[in-house]
């Protein structure tokens, strides 16, 4: 149940005796259950990592992995989840929320780290460059739109190499708009169907638009992909990525019956459409741009891939490239 973090702690934890409360929804469990709570103990999740194979792509891929522990959360970072008693830290009388968890949290003679509840954080792609994308920016450009920016490292961060860039970013999330701003020029925050108009209406023009990772977030990825159009310059170039729903992960997992959505990666839940090359093509077409190239991007490679591959190759229609494909790369122009 979602706690209201201005909310009265002691009406939260009344409902019950234990409580496991889960500060990173986007975390992936790495156990088959909580461990039962240990007297007077606050327990927190560990991280860990796959091992064998060092990289999975479903929550299927993971159950069958080994895990080793990570070396230890990111500077900062709170742990995903916290599990106690709630008789062991009665809240005060005033104490909300966000206070009461903060103070557990706090209390580190009373955290504890049980080998059994761990978690997989999955990483913000847009923590760090995008050099699959970067390196298709035609050289000469000055002005850049990223639309979904999120933390603004993906295309900001190549300013080190390209100091003329001015790079512009659109994200609606506030908490990556806030991380942005420090790598960006600018950072619009909001929705982009109300800020592309906007920059229309100003006039604004930029000569290369990035949609990296966006366009399977939208209800309308046509539309959207129109409105760029039209604040693109005279031969402004457009980039775009998104995942492909026929990668061998997905198929493999359809065919043992399993789709399972997660925070981020091919199965994201947040995906409102799923592409694939065909698609991304009729996009780019009926949204006005003309297609320079669609390639394919590999990404990690699936686990274990031989058995389904043998399976794969006695489908007269297969198609290996896109088993093989974790995102496609397009870029139009103007």
């Amino acid at each position: 149940m979602p706690w209201d973090p201005a909310g009265p702690a002691a009406a939260a934890i009344a409902g019950a005796d234990v409580w496991v409360v889960v500060a990173d929804s986007e975390a992936l469990p790495a156990f088959g259950g909580p461990p039962g709570p240990v007297p007077g103990r606050v327990l927190v999740t560990g991280e860990a990592v796959p091992e064998r194979p060092a990289f999975v792509h479903t929550p299927r891929e993971l159950e069958g992995a080994a895990l080793r522990p990570a070396e230890g959360p990111a500077p900062g970072r709170e742990p995903a989840a916290l599990l106690f008693r709630a008789a062991d830290f009665p809240p005060g009388a005033y104490e909300t929320v966000k206070l009461y968890v903060n103070r557990l949290l706090s209390s580190k003679a009373f955290l504890a780290v049980d080998p059994a509840f761990l978690v997989v954080r999955l990483d913000e792609p847009s923590d760090r460059e995008r050099p699959e994308l970067t390196r298709r920016v035609p050289g000469g450009v000055l002005r850049i739109l990223d639309v979904g920016c999120g933390a603004g490292a993906g295309i900001a961060s190549a300013k080190v190499r390209h100091p003329a860039w001015n790079v512009t970013g659109i994200e609606w999330d506030p908490d990556l708009a806030a991380r942005a701003r420090v790598r960006c020029d600018r950072v619009l925050e909001g929705d982009l169907a109300r800020i592309l108009p906007a920059l229309e209406k100003d006039g604004e023009l930029f000569d290369a638009l990035v949609f990296a990772d966006v366009l399977e977030h939208l209800e309308d990825p046509v539309a959207a992909l129109a409105a760029g159009r039209r604040v693109a310059a005279a031969g402004a170039r457009l980039i775009v990525s998104v995942p492909n729903v026929g990668h061998l992960s997905i198929a493999r997992d359809l065919v043992a019956g399993r789709f399972d959505p997660i925070p981020a990666g091919l199965t994201d839940a947040r995906h409102l459409r799923w592409f694939t090359r065909t698609f991304l093509a009729e996009a780019l077409e009926e949204s006005g741009w003309r297609m320079i190239s669609i390639e394919s991007e590999a990404g990690a490679p699936a686990p274990d891939t031989a058995a389904f591959l043998a399976l794969a190759a006695q489908w007269p229609d297969r198609d290996l490239e896109s088993l093989a494909t974790y995102q496609w790369i397009a870029v139009a122009g103007a």
